[in-house]
């Protein structure tokens, strides 16, 4: 994706406010710290199928798996289709400490083996529904998931969000951003809005 599509459909400001309403500000300061956002947009411009620098190929799966079922398709291409586990592998290795590396790498691993305690099946192999019920449940804090568990899943699902939103896709067909405070207009019906912010339906 060129720099020059996303700054003509919102500018470097506007895209990091957007996406702090949806992740929270000190979340979005942590992904765009340093060189991130640059890295996100270089990595986004690249054509084809890159190289995993992180993952197994077994993990790389999961994670696929993770992507569709935190923003699947809809009326847009859902995660995995725009190879936002490749970006999360890619700004993992070129952005983030060795902690959180391994800490990815563990909740990835820890994802599949509930998978395979409660289904002997690999996450990847599961029905949607199931997906979501052992996502969910690490969120919840069930079936013996831990508050560690709860924040590993936690910042690589903001990776994950991060990852969409810097597509073409997902920065210019889904997130819209719109200034506050702004002027108020009562008794607007909504489908004239177009599109908002909120959890957009993750799972």
């Amino acid at each position: 994706m060129s720099n020059n599509i996303l700054l003509k459909s919102t500018s470097k400001r506007t895209f990091v406010k957007g996406l702090s309403a949806l992740l929270g500000a000190s979340t979005v300061a942590h992904l765009t710290a340093g060189n991130a956002l640059a890295s996100a947009m270089s990595f986004q411009q690249k054509t084809g199928v890159q190289a995993r620098k992180l993952f197994t190929k077994q993990q790389f799966n999961v994670l696929s798996a993770v992507c569709s079922t935190i923003i699947p398709e809809t009326d847009t291409p859902s995660a995995a289709q725009l190879n936002v586990h490749g970006f999360v592998d890619h700004q993992l290795v070129t952005c983030h400490q060795k902690t959180e590396q391994v800490n990815a790498l563990a909740i990835i691993d820890v994802i599949n083996a509930k998978a395979k305690q409660l289904h002997t099946a690999e996450f990847y192999q599961l029905t949607a529904i199931q997906k979501v019920q052992i996502l969910e449940s690490i969120e919840s804090g069930a079936m013996s998931f831990t508050e560690k568990h709860q924040q590993q899943f936690s910042d690589l699902k903001a990776l994950i969000v991060f990852g969409y939103f810097t597509t073409e896709v997902g920065a210019t067909e889904v997130l819209a951003y719109q200034a506050v405070p702004g002027g108020f207009k009562g008794s607007v019906p909504y489908d004239s809005v177009g599109k908002t912010y909120g959890s957009l339906a993750y799972y």
